[in-house]
């Protein structure tokens, strides 16, 4: 029969092969997922920093603003507002204003926005804003398809799967020596004492009890108790009648 120390030691050396099997690799799974994390922030960082500003600052430095201050300094500052304006409609600003300069201008900024601006911001669209976007979306795409859903499809195939088998096994086992730890440990010795020492006692009690008290208690109420009441009974209607 085994002493108390080796119980306890047996119910560590349990409690140890659980928290092994179950929490290391529960820790184990947390810390890479944390590290899949970073790794992923890295990534789209340096994306962000080495692909879309560059690409934006090359756009702005290179053909948006240069096309801005060309039609902005050049064709508007420069040859309407200087030479025609300057030169030219000055001396007939009064009488011309109104009929000329301003349908002029209008003119001029529809053709502008109609055969410049917006075939041009079209173009970029198509041939330079469209392709950019497009490939960020595919590397975006096969990053996260890489880095994220494959490693984690890898991850439950190779380590969540079979460590939820492993753990419901062990929960199972472990649930059935548990269940006969305690059968060995409580219930047996429980039922042998209940049967051999307790049951006897109580019977032992109940005829000790019986003999000591319920018999002379009876036999005290049917020799005295009951006469003398009956007596008294008697008495009482002798002298005060019926």
């Amino acid at each position: 029969m085994s002493t108390p120390d080796t119980q306890i030691s047996i119910a560590q050396w349990i409690a140890r092969g659980i928290a092994i099997v179950v929490l290391v690799p529960i820790r184990l799974l947390w810390e890479g997922i944390l590290l899949l994390g970073r790794v992923t922030g890295a990534v789209l960082v340096f994306v962000a920093r080495h692909l879309l500003v560059p690409v934006a600052e090359l756009i702005w430095h290179w053909m948006l603003r240069p096309a801005w201050i060309f039609v902005k300094d050049f064709l508007w500052g420069w040859v309407l507002r200087q030479l025609l304006w300057g030169s030219v409609l000055t001396p007939l600003a009064s009488l011309l204003l109104e009929y000329l300069l301003r349908p002029l201008r209008h003119a001029v900024e529809v053709f502008l926005w109609r055969r410049v601006i917006r075939p041009a911001g079209a173009w970029l669209l198509r041939w330079i804003v469209s392709p950019i976007v497009y490939a960020i979306a595919w590397v975006c795409h096969h990053i996260v398809e890489w880095l994220i859903v494959w490693p984690l499809s890898q991850l439950w195939r190779w380590v969540l799967r079979p460590l939820w088998a492993v753990v419901r096994a062990t929960a199972r086992y472990g649930g059935r020596v548990a269940t006969l730890i305690v059968g060995v440990l409580v219930v047996i010795p429980c039922r042998a004492v209940y049967r051999y020492v307790l049951r006897p006692v109580f019977a032992a009690f109940a005829v000790v009890w019986h003999a000591l008290v319920v018999r002379p208690v009876r036999w005290v109420h049917g020799t005295i108790v009951r006469p003398m009441n009956r007596w008294a009974a008697e008495v009482v209607a002798a002298v005060f009648g019926r």
